[in-house]
C-alpha cells in the first residue's frame, strides 16, 4: 500500500484558474440570429487564425447545410482552420445533406479540410438512405464527415449515415491527429475508414448491417484506438474491420453489447493489416469475451501475408493512451482542451441575474426556457426584459467554446421583490430537494425543502436555522436567509452494501451469485468510483471488513479515501472465480456522525466487484471490566464454535448476519455451534444490563 494525496477541490480550481485564465470573448457568431450558417462560413474565412479562434453557435434547429452551402450533390466543404462548431444540444443540434450520387470522395455532409477544428453538442447526418435497410445490401457510400488536417477534436458529437459514415484522411502534414470523447457513430460496411492517428474515448459505435466496422488505411503510428467504448448493433454476424491498407486498430476495455462473429476481423479490402488486436473486451453482462478464435493469419490480392497476435498484453495495451496517441512533439492534449467548465449557479437580485465569474471560461450562453437568449461575456445578465414566469438557465464556454452542463433553473420573479439566500445540504445518506429551486428566493415565497434518504439510511433532523425531525422542511413565507442541512442515520450502523453508495461510471449487478444485500458492484476501466456514506457514533480508528471477488486472474487496487482525503491504495488478491468472496481489512480513521467512504479504480484500471462493507467497532463504550471479560471469546475452528467464559448468568449472546438477519439469541451460553453456518462475514453481540459490544469475524 502506498498514500496518495488529492488536493482539495478548491485548491485544484485554484491552480487551475490561475493557469489557465481566459480572456472574455463572446462567441463570434451566433447561426440564425447573426445570417445562416454560409455568413458564418464566410465570416470565418476572414477572421479565424492561430491567433484567434472562430466560435460558430448552432442553438437547437435542423440545417439543410447541403441546400444552402453544398454543391450539386450536396457537398459542402469547409477549408478553414482554428474553428469551433458548437451546438446547444447532441440530439436537437442537426447539420444534414442528401446526395443524388454516391461515392466516398462525393458525399459528405461537411467535408473539413482544415487543422485546430473542434466540434461539440451536435449530429451531423446524411440522410441520404440512413433508416432505408432495403437499400443496405447495394453500394452507397454517405459520407457524414470527411476531414483532413490535423488536431480535431469530437465532443458529444454524433454522426449517421451508412456506409463510409466517417473517413478520416491524413492531408500534407505528417500528423492526422483526432480525439473523440463521449461520440455515437452510426453506419454500415465500413463506416470508420480512412487514415490518421484516432483515439475514441467512450464513444458508441453503432452497426446497422452484417458488415466490417472498420476499414483502416493507416500510414500513422497508431490508427485507430477505441477505448471504452460501447458497440450496439441491429444485427449479429458482424466483423470489427477489415483492412484497407496497413491498417492498425484496436479495442480496449470495450463492452460489445452484440459481439462479434468468432474470427473478429475480415480478409483484406487491398493490403494486410499490421495491427488487428483487442484487451479485456467485454460482453452486455460484463462477462469476458472468448477470444480464442480471433482471426491471426491473412493474406491479400496483392500476395502479401501477415501472422498477427489479436490479443494485447496488459503491457501493450497500457501503451495505447491518449497521451502516447496524439500528444506528438507539440505535446497536444486534447482530453484537457475538451474538459467542460463547472456550471454556474445563477440568482435573480432585482433586475439583474448574476452568477459567480470563472476565470476559466471564455463566456456564457443564456437561455430563456430552453432556446437560446444571449451570449455574454460577464457573469450578469440584464433581467428587465423578462417575464415573470420565464425560466432562464446558463451554460459556460470553454476554451475552445464548449459548453458545460447547466446552470439550476431561475423562474423570473417580481424585480422588485426582496430576495433571500436558501441553502439547503446534504450530510452523506441522503439528497435534499427544493420548491421552488435557486439560492434566491422571493421575500413571501412558500418554501419546501424534503431530505430523502437513501437506501438503508434515515432521516434524523435538520440543523442549522431550523431544526426539526420531520423530513420535509416547510416555510410558509420566507421572511429571511436560510441555511440549512439534512442529516441522516444508518438502519445499521456496523453494515453496509456497496451497491448502495453513489455510483460514477460503475454499475450494480446480481449475475454472480453468493453477494450480500441486493447486488455488488462492479468498476470500470478509468475514473471510476463509489462513494458509500457511514456512520459513527464518536470519532474513531475502526477496522473496515470489505467483501469483493476478483476472478480477474491477478491482483487488483482500490484507492480508499474518506471525505476526499488522502487516500490509500488497497489490494484485491484474484479469487478462484466471481462467485467465490474473499473478504480485505483495513484500518480507518472516521469522524463522529456521517462520513463517506470513496473507493475508486487506481490509474485507470478495473477494480474487484465490492460487496459488503463492515465497520468492526462497538455500538457504545465498553467499560474496561467487561473488555476483559470478552477477551476470552474465541473461535474454535475444529469444532466449529464460539466459546465465552463470562463468570455471570445475565448477559446475552445474539449473532446477526451481515443482511441484520439474528441467527441466534442465547442466554448466558458457553459456546455457540456454528456448523450448520456457512463462511462467510458475522456479528456476534454480546449484551450485559447497562452495556452492550459487539465485534464481527469470520467463519472460514
Amino acid at each position: 500500500m502506498f498514500k496518495r494525496l488529492f488536493l482539495s477541490c478548491a485548491l485544484i480550481c485554484c491552480i487551475t484558474s490561475s493557469a489557465l485564465a481566459l480572456t472574455k470573448r463572446t462567441f463570434d457568431f451566433v447561426v440564425g440570429k447573426d445570417g445562416d450558417f454560409k455568413a458564418a462560413m464566410t465570416a470565418a474565412a476572414s477572421t479565424a487564425s492561430s491567433s484567434h479562434r472562430f466560435y460558430i453557435f448552432f442553438p437547437d434547429g435542423n440545417y439543410n447545410v447541403g441546400s444552402l452551402t453544398g454543391n450539386s450533390n450536396q457537398l459542402t466543404t469547409f477549408p478553414t482552420s482554428y474553428v469551433s462548431f458548437v451546438g446547444q444540444s447532441t440530439n436537437n443540434t442537426v447539420l444534414y445533406n442528401a446526395n443524388t450520387t454516391e461515392g466516398i470522395s462525393v458525399t459528405a455532409t461537411l467535408y473539413i479540410y482544415a487543422n485546430n477544428i473542434y466540434m461539440q453538442d451536435m449530429t451531423i447526418y446524411n440522410k441520404t438512405n440512413y433508416g432505408q435497410t432495403s437499400t443496405y445490401s447495394a453500394t452507397g457510400r454517405y459520407v457524414a464527415i470527411q476531414q483532413q488536417g490535423d488536431k480535431f477534436i469530437y465532443k458529444n458529437v454524433k454522426l449517421l449515415s451508412t456506409q463510409d459514415t466517417y473517413y478520416t484522411k491524413k492531408g500534407s502534414s505528417s500528423l492526422a491527429r483526432t480525439y473523440w470523447e463521449d461520440g455515437e457513430i452510426h453506419g454500415t460496411t465500413d463506416f470508420i475508414c480512412g487514415d490518421g492517428d484516432v483515439f475514441f474515448n467512450r464513444c458508441t459505435l453503432h452497426e446497422l448491417k452484417k458488415s466490417a466496422m472498420t476499414a483502416a488505411s493507416t500510414t500513422s503510428d497508431f490508427g485507430y484506438v477505441f477505448d471504452q467504448c460501447t458497440i450496439e448493433s441491429d444485427v449479429t454476424g458482424y466483423t470489427l474491420g477489415r483492412s484497407w491498407n496497413y491498417a492498425k486498430t484496436v479495442f480496449l476495455n470495450t463492452t460489445m453489447n452484440v459481439v462479434p462473429i468468432d474470427s473478429g476481423w475480415m480478409s483484406p479490402i487491398n493490403y494486410v493489416p499490421k495491427v488487428f488486436a483487442e484487451y479485456n473486451s467485454k460482453n452486455s453482462s460484463g462477462g469476458s469475451v472468448n477470444l480464442s478464435k480471433r482471426k491471426t493469419s491473412y493474406t491479400d490480392k496483392n500476395g502479401g501475408s501477415a501472422t498477427l497476435n489479436p490479443i494485447l498484453s496488459s503491457s501493450e495495451a497500457a501503451n495505447y493512451t491518449i497521451s502516447n496517441v496524439l500528444s506528438g512533439t507539440d505535446s497536444w492534449n486534447p482530453e484537457a482542451l475538451a474538459a467542460q467548465v463547472s456550471s454556474p449557479v445563477i440568482v435573480q437580485s432585482g433586475s439583474s441575474i448574476t452568477w459567480n465569474t470563472d476565470a476559466n471560461a471564455l463566456c456564457w450562453v443564456v437561455f430563456k426556457n430552453g432556446i437560446y437568449l444571449a451570449n455574454v461575456s460577464t457573469n450578469s445578465y440584464d433581467a428587465s426584459s423578462l417575464s415573470v414566469g420565464d425560466v432562464i438557465t446558463v451554460r459556460a464556454a470553454n476554451e475552445m467554446g464548449g459548453l458545460g452542463e447547466s446552470s439550476n433553473s431561475l423562474t423570473i420573479s417580481d424585480q422588485n421583490a426582496t430576495y433571500y439566500s436558501v441553502i439547503a445540504t446534504a450530510a452523506p445518506g441522503g439528497s435534499v430537494s427544493q420548491s421552488p429551486t435557486g439560492t434566491s428566493i422571493a421575500e413571501g415565497s412558500a418554501l419546501s425543502i424534503t431530505a430523502t434518504p437513501v437506501s438503508h439510511w434515515n432521516f434524523s433532523a435538520w440543523s442549522g436555522d431550523y431544526t426539526s425531525s420531520d423530513n420535509v422542511l416547510s416555510i410558509a413565507s420566507l421572511a429571511s436567509n436560510v441555511n440549512v442541512q439534512a442529516n441522516f442515520v444508518p438502519t445499521d450502523k456496523f453494515t453496509y452494501q456497496a451497491e448502495t453508495g453513489s455510483l460514477k461510471n460503475a454499475v450494480t449487478e446480481t449475475k454472480n451469485a453468493g453477494y450480500a444485500g441486493a447486488g455488488y458492484v462492479n468498476f470500470s476501466t478509468g475514473i471510476s468510483a463509489d462513494s458509500l456514506p457511514v456512520y459513527m457514533d464518536s470519532a474513531g480508528t475502526v477496522t473496515v471488513i470489505i467483501t469483493y471477488s476478483n476472478g480477474s486472474g491477478a491482483s487488483r487496487s482500490l484507492a480508499v479515501s474518506v471525505n476526499g482525503g488522502t487516500a490509500t491504495d488497497v489490494d484485491f488478491a484474484a479469487t478462484a472465480d466471481w462467485t467465490t468472496w474473499s473478504t480485505v481489512d483495513i484500518t480507518l480513521t472516521l469522524p463522529a456522525g456521517a462520513s463517506m467512504i470513496t473507493f475508486a479504480t487506481v490509474n485507470s484500471a478495473d477494480g474487484p466487484n465490492l460487496d459488503q462493507i463492515v465497520l468492526n467497532s462497538g455500538m457504545t463504550k465498553v467499560k474496561p471490566k467487561l473488555s476483559k471479560l470478552l477477551a476470552p471469546l474465541m473461535y474454535n475452528a475444529k469444532d466449529k464454535a464460539l466459546y465465552f467464559n463470562l463468570p455471570r448468568n445475565d448477559w446475552k449472546a445474539l449473532l446477526y448476519s451481515m443482511d441484520g438477519r439474528e441467527l441466534v439469541n442465547a442466554t448466558a451460553p458457553k459456546s455457540l455451534d456454528l456448523s450448520l453456518f456457512k463462511s462467510g462475514v458475522y456479528m456476534v453481540k454480546v449484551t450485559y444490563p447497562g452495556y452492550s459490544y459487539s465485534r464481527t469475524f469470520r467463519l472460514p
